[in-house]
């Protein structure tokens, strides 16, 4: 179900660039934008353009790929475009053909050469094929979605930068994939205090790492809002974690996280964990003069109930709850969190996880944006001997019926079917499926929201999945 396959390398001359693919003289800005405004990527329509950030080069702290994933029952042809930092030759395009039910991954150094940072364009035949951005370095592994949009503000809720005694660097990775240079101011809220960056210049097509850790020093807490001020970028943030100095079992990790293009009143985070692991939910209110008054509504399985996080943030600033301080959660495990704005001002939420050690647990992390929107059809595509798949049904009216299906070159097989009750959630064990990595689509009677926690012997990674039909923003479903 797996494969690798570069099919044709074009160069890309710098006086041939009238012809990459988002020249904005024939192709307007405006014209890539997904019809639903979503902050997370959608896998819809006709065609599809994904916007992956990026990574390092080999041999650098976050070696990046991206993988295309057809769960289609028709084969798909892709043209990845590298886009590269600095001065140097131009990238090259890569032709790739995507079977139906086929993972394809591309390395980004076949397509970017002698660049310390590179990020790609992704362009699909195919509206339902997903794109993924995968990473390796010597502090972990992760992937999540590209992005399907562009946008003028951006929403990084969390991350840290005690590079001394924990080895924590935080680096903003913006792609600029236009013609035009991109000029952005960037708002820092931390636990050391506030500070700006203003006039960061991204340049066209070109991929430029912030580095935090050099801008907000020694926090165990930052955010970050980016107001684009002229032309339209693509952002993640990229979180590194070194081996613990201070003696309080941290652990390795290494996250490549999206960005948060639209801030909105209802978000949702499939799974979050207190046995175990030490989750933390971010929040951040960016609107400059408004206080935001946030619930973190709590849902449990069985018939457990609790009364909601209340969090009151200020303008611009972030609120950090650590779960295990929550102590009237008592020995809840495992649970999902509907994050509700009680005034409707938009927020961006965030969760991290660090894995504490146990008999057969290496401590990792991993972290994860959540998602503004249900669906009735996701696409996620799966890997980790230990991971699983959580469908969180956010309705207080609607009964949902969920059909699992795993996509393969011979079609979508229906492999179980759940009933998952109003603001109820159940988990599917990825054991329990076929194949060693399945492309499991969802498929749903009332909009749902399906996270994924990929949990390995020695690797943790959480992500959503990508909605892919039947979208309804958050406000929408749960009123």
């Amino acid at each position: 179900m797996s494969s690798q396959r570069l099919l044709v390398l074009v160069v890309v001359a710098a006086t041939l660039a009238s012809a990459l693919v988002l020249d904005q003289a024939d192709r307007d800005v405006d014209g890539l934008a997904t019809p639903v405004r979503a902050s997370v990527p959608i896998a819809t329509g006709a065609r599809g353009t994904w916007f992956c950030p990026g990574g390092t080069a080999p041999n650098g702290k976050a070696e990046v790929a991206v993988e295309l994933v057809n769960p289609t029952g028709e084969p798909a042809r892709a043209v990845v475009t590298g886009v590269r930092s600095g001065t140097g030759a131009e990238p090259l395009e890569a032709e790739v053909a995507v079977e139906a039910g086929e993972r394809v991954t591309v390395a980004l150094a076949e397509v970017v050469n002698d660049s310390a940072w590179m990020g790609a364009v992704v362009e699909v035949d195919s509206g339902g094929v997903v794109v993924e951005q995968t990473v390796v370095g010597p502090t972990g592994t992760d992937r999540a979605p590209c992005h399907t949009r562009t946008s003028t503000r951006w929403v990084v809720a969390s991350g840290a930068t005690r590079a001394a005694a924990f080895g924590e660097e935080m680096f903003l990775v913006l792609m600029n994939p236009f013609q035009d240079d991109a000029v952005v101011d960037i708002a820092f809220d931390a636990d050391v205090g506030v500070d700006t960056l203003e006039g960061a210049v991204v340049p066209a097509r070109r991929v430029v790492a912030i580095d935090v850790t050099a801008e907000v020093t020694v926090a165990a807490r930052v955010s970050a809002i980016l107001d684009v001020r002229a032309g339209r970028i693509a952002v993640n943030r990229m979180q590194i974690r070194g081996l613990d100095s201070g003696g309080e079992g941290q652990g390795e990790g290494l996250t490549v996280t999206p960005a948060a293009i639209d801030t909105g009143p209802v978000w949702y985070l499939p799974t979050v964990h207190r046995a175990g692991r030490s989750d933390v939910v971010s929040v951040t209110n960016p609107s400059p003069t408004e206080t935001a008054e946030v619930d973190l509504e709590i849902v449990a399985d069985g018939d457990l109930r609790f009364d909601p996080v209340e969090l009151t943030i200020r303008p611009g600033r972030t609120v950090q709850v650590v779960i295990d301080d929550e102590e009237r959660l008592g020995s809840l495990g495992e649970f999902s969190v509907i994050a509700r704005s009680l005034s409707g001002l938009p927020v961006a939420v965030m969760a991290e996880s660090r894995r504490l050690p146990g008999d057969e647990a290496v401590p990792t992390t991993a972290a994860t944006v959540g998602s503004d929107v249900a669906a009735t059809r996701w696409i996620a595509p799966m890997e980790g001997d230990q991971s699983t798949l959580v469908i969180l049904n956010p309705s207080a009216d609607t009964i949902a019926t969920v059909e699992l299906r795993v996509a393969d070159p011979d079609g979508e097989t229906v492999v179980a079917t759940v009933e998952v009750a109003q603001v109820s959630r159940a988990v599917i064990d990825i054991a329990d499926l076929p194949g060693e990595r399945p492309i499991v689509v969802v498929e749903a009677s009332a909009p749902v929201v399906v996270g994924r926690d990929l949990v390995g012997v020695s690797s943790h990674r959480m992500s959503i999945g990508v909605p892919a039909g039947g979208i309804r923003t958050g406000a929408a479903v749960t009123g």
